[in-house]
């Protein structure tokens, strides 16, 4: 990667003009570029996924990982990945709900760079596995927090992240009922983010946008998703940023006619 000086370096001293300075010369050097970092820390809103990642295995394969290379034998590692759209932390394209929506390829980059806004139901979703966030929630958060911003990425933590190190307790799932309990975001307060506010994207820390326990029946999805909105699913972390104040970027994969993939959600304080 070139920097200023060796570009500068490389530049022949003009011809025809006597006493001409050489062009590496430092007043003909051209100035380095003035560039601007956020200040603040840097918050990974991402969980590892693997082989052991829970999968919804009705619908749902584990990811596999191989080995294709190591540095003894190849002078080089490589891995082979196979896993599905939506497994770990991941990203729900509209298309996923849509025919006619965007593809994850096709999500603008803009979108994707937002302001992050946290609403917290922990205390609820530890008594309730299926409780969901309420209108009455967004509006209790704008109360302390003021509105919520435009283009913002709303974020619901339940409290659900830490489950991922418990076996069974991510996708807590039922079996005197057939259900998995886990909690989610309801049809109206979906309905509030994408008609009364201007939220980019909603996300949660639980497994799907919907409560487990309507998983048939993904009405939340059908709001959201069709209205040219994305969803972020099985985020981390969210106990380590504040309810308002940071941007999330969240790195989206970008193969053809994606339904959404795995994400690396970085959140900036």
């Amino acid at each position: 990667m070139c920097n200023p000086q060796t570009i500068a370096a490389s530049v022949p001293p003009e011809s025809g003009k006597s006493g001409s300075r050489n062009a590496a010369g430092p007043a003909e050097r051209p100035a380095a570029p003035r560039v601007t970092l956020p200040t603040g820390s840097v918050r990974d809103l991402t969980h590892v996924v693997g082989p052991d990642w829970p999968v919804f295995d009705l619908y749902v394969k584990p990811m596999e990982i191989r080995r294709l290379a190591n540095l003894a034998e190849h002078e080089y590692n490589a891995l082979e990945l196979t896993y599905n759209e939506h497994i770990g932390t991941h990203i729900d394209a509209p298309l996923h709900f849509d025919d006619d929506g965007l593809s994850v390829e096709r999500i603008p980059a803009d979108s994707l760079v937002a302001p992050l806004a946290v609403v917290r139901i922990g205390d609820r979703a530890a008594s309730d596995h299926v409780t969901e966030l309420t209108v009455d929630d967004l509006l209790r958060w704008e109360s302390r927090n003021g509105r919520i911003p435009d283009r913002a990425l709303l974020a619901v933590d339940n409290g659900w992240a830490a489950r991922i190190n418990t076996p069974g307790a991510f996708l807590n799932f039922d079996a005197k009922d057939g259900l998995y309990r886990f909690p989610g975001i309801s049809v109206e307060a979906a309905a509030f983010l994408v008609e009364e506010r201007s939220v980019v994207g909603v996300g949660t820390d639980s497994p799907s946008l919907d409560p487990g326990s309507r998983p048939a029946d993904p009405y939340t999805h059908r709001v959201i998703l069709p209205a040219g909105r994305y969803g972020v699913e099985c985020l981390a972390g969210l106990d380590t940023v504040p309810d308002v104040g940071a941007v999330a970027v969240v790195g989206a994969p970008r193969h053809a006619g994606g339904t959404g993939g795995p994400a690396r959600v970085l959140a900036f304080l």
